[in-house]
């Protein structure tokens, strides 16, 4: 993947430099934070897309997606509070599924909590269409996931 800037963030493949900072932003983001052992496994796997957003030298936002066949899960996707409502998202988000598209991919399936409406909206934004509900998908608190799929 080539690196993208947008308004002075640079986004560009993860790397196992960025490992420290991504783990440290998942744990500021979501209550059931994946560890950086968890990061370094899935940089270690062929099937993985990881891209990572940067400013200045720090990291500010991630994106993750699981290849498997011509299918994607979108695993993460995680902005910095500062840099939130700057399209920082969306843009991690659109490099994201470019870069699977490449690899073959048909269709995306992500889950998000029912009470995350901006990121319902920012999926929804995509093209995203709830496919059904999974009850007490997540913990910390328990909470419905919606499932969500997008054709590419």
């Amino acid at each position: 993947m080539d690196e993208v800037e947008l308004d002075g963030v640079t986004i560009r493949e993860m790397g196992q430099e960025d490992l420290r900072e991504v783990a440290l932003l998942e744990r500021q983001v979501f209550s059931r934070p994946w560890s950086e052992e968890s990061f370094r496994d899935a940089l270690a796997s062929p099937d993985h897309c990881y891209l990572a957003a940067c400013y200045g030298g720090t990291l500010v936002g991630y994106c993750g997606l699981w290849c498997s066949f011509d299918t994607a899960d979108l695993c993460n996707l995680a902005v910095a509070e500062d840099f939130r409502k700057r399209n920082l998202g969306g843009a991690l988000l659109r490099q994201g599924l470019v870069a699977v598209k490449r690899r073959g991919v048909e269709r995306v399936l992500l889950e998000v909590r029912r009470s995350n409406v901006p990121a319902i909206g920012l999926y929804a934004k995509f093209g995203f269409q709830e496919l059904g509900i999974r009850p007490g998908y997540y913990s910390h608190p328990v909470e419905d996931g919606i499932l969500m799929e997008k054709s590419l």
